[in-house]
């Protein structure tokens, strides 16, 4: 079977796979919350919670773009 927009597969895969790791580095970080006594463990988890957050809206922003872009093309032909 030949996939008909190997582009938009690609940009699925890729967004699941970071999804996922965030998934993984949120559940770390709770984790490490309830046995970190150390300040910079703290700051340096708040500053993970920081880059997940800003991650997942620049995931969120991307992929309904590309969907757009997709139902575009479609549109076209």
């Amino acid at each position: 079977m030949t996939n008909a927009n190997p582009t938009a597969d690609l940009s699925y895969h890729l967004a699941s796979l970071v999804y996922e790791l965030l998934d993984a580095h949120y559940d770390t970080a709770r984790l490490a919350e309830d046995v970190a006594e150390d300040e910079r463990w703290h700051v340096h988890l708040a500053y993970l919670r920081d880059l997940q957050r800003v991650a997942r809206e620049v995931l969120a922003t991307a992929t309904a773009e590309d969907e757009a872009c997709v139902s575009r093309a479609s549109a076209r032909r």
